[in-house]
C-alpha cells in the first residue's frame, strides 16, 4: 500500500482542513513533514493509527478534536487516508461524530466514532467488523508496530523482540511475515475437522450402540474445555500481575539504591523463567520418548542381560543326518578314502566330531529360527539403546535446570529481602505492593500447573475414546465414509501445521539475515559484532566476531550501549519489513531522535533503503543541514507546520510546502 494523501479535519492540533501528499518519483520516496514541540508531529502519527485502527477503550473521544473548534461549536474531526493497493484506489475515513442532536455542551458519552472504507469509489461493506477486516488485509494492527513507529522508542525490546509478552509478539510477527493467512487456513480445517468428527460421532449414535463411550467423549470433550479457558484465565492473570510488579519496581528505581537490585532481580526472574520453560520442554520429550519407545526400550535391556548368561547365536558349523550317515558308513570301513588304515584312534577321533557337532532337520530348524530372531532382536536394539541414552541425557539436563532454578531462587531471594529491608516510606509500600502482587501471580501460577495437569489428563483420555470411536467406525459403508473424510481433515491439518512449522524457519532464516544486513550498515562497530542472531521464538541474540552470541537482558552488565541498541531494534524491524508480504509504506517519529552522532550519519544514508515509502515527522533543530545533505536526493516532498494563534491551544496548518 502507497498513501497518496492524507487529510485530517480538526484532529488533535489539526485546526480546520489540513491536507498532505505524498508524491514518490523515481528515488525520491521520502517526505518530511517539520514541525516544532506541540505543533503536530505525534498528532500526524496518531492520526494514521487512529484511521486506521480506531481508539483504545479508555481514550475519550472529544479529546480528539481540535480544542479551538470546539468553542465554535464544531464537535466533529476526522482523518482521511487515500492510497493505492495495486491497482485498487482506497479510501478510508474515520471519523468522531455527536451520536445526535446534543442541548448545550457535549460530554464524554455523546460522541461515537464512524468508519468509511471506500474502494475503486464503491464502499467497501456496511458491516464494521468486515471494514475492519479490510483494512487488517491491507495492514494488520498487530503487524502495525514494525511500519509506524516512534524513533526515541526505538530500543524498547519489547518492540523489537517481544520479550515482555512472547506469544503476542510472535503473532504479530506471523502476521507481518504472512504466516498469519496459514494459521487462518489451520483454523478453517479444525472447524471442518470438528463438524466431519460430529457427522461420525451423529453415524455411531445413530446405530444404537456404544452409547456409553460417546456420553463418556462428550463429558471428558467438556473437561478439555472447561480447563482450557480456565488456563487461559490464569495466563490473563499472570500476565496482569507481571504487569504490576513491572510497573511497581519501574517506581522502585527512582530510589537509587534500589535500582542495581531492581535490575539484577528482573534479569533473575527472566532467567528462571526461561530455565523453567527449558526444563518443561525436556521433561516433555523425556516423557514423549519414553511413552513412544518404552517397550523397546525395556526389550533391549533384557536382551542385553539374556546375552550375558547365555550364547545365543549358533555354531558356526554342524552336520546333517545325510552327513553323518557318510561319517559312520566310513568308519565301518577298514580304509579310509584316503587309503589310510581306519584304526582306533581315528575311528574314535570321527566319532567325536559326529558327537559334538549333528543335529537333527527339527534341532537345526530351531536353530535357524533362534538365529533370525537373535538377528532381528539385534536391529531394535539400536534403537532402544540411543532412546535410552537420550532420555538419560534428558534427565542429567532437567537436574542442570533444577539445580540452576535453585541457585537463581536462592539469589532472588536474598534480592527481594535486601530490597524490602530498604527503609524509605514509599519505597516500602512499593515492596508490599510487589509482594502481594507476586503471591497472587504465584497461587495462579499453581492453580494454571494443576489445571495444566487435569488438562493432560483429560486429552489422554479424549484421544483412547476417540481413537475407539475410530474403530467402531468401520462397521459399514457410511461409517467408513464418515471416518475417511475425519482423517483427511486430520491428516490435512498436520501437513498445514508441517509446513507453518518450515515457513516460519525459512523466513525466521531470511528476517536475521535481512537484520544483519542492515546491521552491519549502521553499526558504528563492525569489528565487534558479526551479525544478530534470531532464535526459534524470534527473540534477539548478538553475535560477536568471535563466534560468541550472547542474549541482551535488562540490566546485564554486557548489554551494548543505549545508541546500538537503538541501532539493533531499528536492523530488526527493518528486517521484518524486508522480509515481510506487505507492502507498507514506512511512518517514523523522529527516525534520529537520541542517536548519538556517530550513529545519525549511517541512519541518515540507510532511510531511503528502508522502504518503498518513507514518511517521518522531525523538528528543524533535530534534522541538521549535515544529514538534510544525505538525504536530499531521496526527498520528494517537504511540510512545514506552525501553530497560527497565540492562545493556550493550537491551530497548527501548514506554512508552506516544498517539493522536488
Amino acid at each position: 500500500m502507497i498513501i497518496n494523501k492524507i487529510r485530517f479535519n480538526n484532529y488533535r492540533v489539526y485546526y480546520g482542513e489540513t491536507i498532505f501528499e505524498f508524491p514518490i518519483s523515481g528515488e525520491r520516496n521520502i517526505s518530511i513533514i517539520f514541525a516544532d514541540n506541540d505543533v503536530g508531529k505525534t498528532s500526524f502519527f496518531m492520526g494514521i493509527l487512529f484511521c486506521l485502527y480506531g481508539t483504545k477503550d479508555d481514550t475519550a473521544l472529544s479529546d480528539l478534536i481540535n480544542i479551538n473548534a470546539q468553542y465554535e461549536k464544531n464537535y466533529s474531526a476526522s482523518v482521511s487516508i487515500f492510497a493505492e493497493h495495486g491497482s485498487d484506489k482506497i479510501e478510508i475515513t474515520r471519523s468522531v461524530e455527536l451520536r445526535g442532536k446534543v442541548s448545550g455542551l457535549p460530554k464524554k458519552t455523546d460522541y461515537k466514532t464512524v468508519l468509511t472504507v471506500v474502494k475503486n469509489g464503491i464502499p467497501v461493506t456496511t458491516q464494521e467488523e468486515e471494514k475492519i477486516d479490510y483494512i487488517n488485509s491491507l495492514i494488520h494492527q498487530d503487524a502495525a508496530q514494525y511500519f509506524f513507529f516512534d524513533g526515541e522508542k526505538i530500543n524498547d525490546y519489547s518492540l523489537a523482540s517481544g520479550s515482555k509478552d512472547s506469544t503476542k509478539y510472535k503473532d504479530a510477527i506471523a502476521r507481518i511475515l504472512g504466516i498469519k493467512e496459514i494459521d487462518n487456513a489451520i483454523e478453517d480445517l479444525q472447524i471442518l475437522r470438528n463438524d466431519y468428527e460430529k457427522d461420525r460421532d451423529a453415524w455411531i449414535k445413530k446405530q444404537g450402540q456404544h452409547q456409553t463411550i460417546l456420553q463418556e467423549k462428550e463429558e471428558i470433550a467438556r473437561v478439555v474445555e472447561d480447563e482450557s479457558t480456565l488456563i487461559a484465565k490464569y495466563d490473563s492473570e499472570i500476565s496482569a500481575a507481571d504487569e504490576r510488579i513491572r510497573r511497581f519496581e519501574d517506581k522502585l528505581k527512582d530510589f537509587e539504591e534500589n535500582q542495581g537490585r531492581i535490575e539484577r532481580k528482573q534479569s533473575i526472574e527472566s532467567k528462571i523463567k526461561r530455565t523453567t520453560d527449558n526444563k518443561n520442554a525436556c521433561v516433555l520429550e523425556r516423557d514423549t520418548c519414553l511413552q513412544k519407545n518404552a517397550t523397546c526400550i525395556l526389550g533391549t535391556i533384557a536382551f542385553n542381560r539374556i546375552t550375558q548368561t547365555e550364547e545365543l547365536e549358533p555354531e558356526e558349523y554342524s552336520i546333517s543326518t545325510s552327513v553323518k550317515e557318510h561319517l559312520l558308513h566310513l568308519i565301518s570301513q577298514s580304509h579310509c578314502v584316503c587309503g589310510e588304515k581306519m584304526d582306533e584312534h581315528r575311528i574314535a577321533a570321527i566319532q567325536k566330531y559326529i558327537d559334538e557337532n549333528f543335529v537333527t532337520e527339527d534341532d537345526l530348524y530351531l536353530k535357524n529360527e533362534r538365529k533370525q530372531l537373535f538377528y532381528a532382536i539385534r536391529k531394535f536394539c539400536g534403537h532402544g539403546e540411543a532412546s535410552r541414552k537420550r532420555i538419560d541425557d534428558l534427565n542429567i539436563q532437567i537436574l542442570e535446570y533444577e539445580q540452576d532454578i535453585t541457585q537463581l531462587s536462592l539469589e532472588l531471594a536474598r534480592l527481594k529481602r535486601e530490597i524490602g529491608s530498604f527503609s524509605e516510606d514509599a519505597s516500602e509500600q512499593l515492596v508490599q505492593d510487589i509482594n502481594r502482587t507476586e503471591k497472587k501471580r504465584d497461587e495462579c501460577l499453581l492453580k494454571k500447573g494443576q489445571a495444566e495437569e487435569r488438562l493432560g489428563q483429560a486429552k489422554e483420555k479424549l484421544a483412547e475414546l476417540e481413537l475407539k470411536l475410530a474403530q467402531l467406525s468401520y462397521s459399514d459403508d457410511e461409517g467408513r465414509r464418515c471416518q475417511n473424510t475425519l482423517n483427511l481433515t486430520e491428516n490435512l491439518i498436520a501437513l498445514f501445521n508441517d509446513y507453518r512449522e518450515q515457513l516460519l524457519e525459512d523466513k525466521r532464516v531470511e528476517v536475521e539475515r535481512n537484520a544483519t544486513e542492515v546491521f552491519r550498515a549502521i553499526t558504528n562497530a563492525p569489528k565487534k559484532y558479526k551479525g544478530i542472531k534470531i532464535t526459534k521464538d524470534y527473540s534477539l541474540l548478538l553475535e560477536l566476531c568471535n563466534g560468541e552470541t550472547y542474549r541482551i537482558e535488562p540490566g546485564r552488565v554486557l548489554n551494548p550501549s543505549t545508541g546500538q541498541s537503538k541501532v539493533i531494534s531499528l536492523s530488526y524491524i527493518s528486517g521484518l519489513n524486508k522480509s515481510s508480504n506487505f507492502a507498507a509504506p514506512i511512518i517514523i517519529d523522529n527516525p534520529l531522535g537520541l542517536f548519538s552522532e556517530e550513529h545519525k550519519t549511517a541512519i541518515a544514508e540507510y532511510l531511503p533503503h528502508f522502504g518503498k515509502q518513507i514518511i517521518f515527522m522531525v523538528s528543524t533543530g533535530d534534522l541538521t543541514d549535515k544529514y538534510r545533505d544525505i538525504l536530499k536526493p531521496y526527498v520528494k516532498t517537504e511540510y512545514y507546520l506552525e501553530n497560527r494563534t497565540s492562545d493556550t491551544w493550537a491551530k497548527t496548518q501548514i506554512a508552506y510546502k516544498e517539493e522536488y
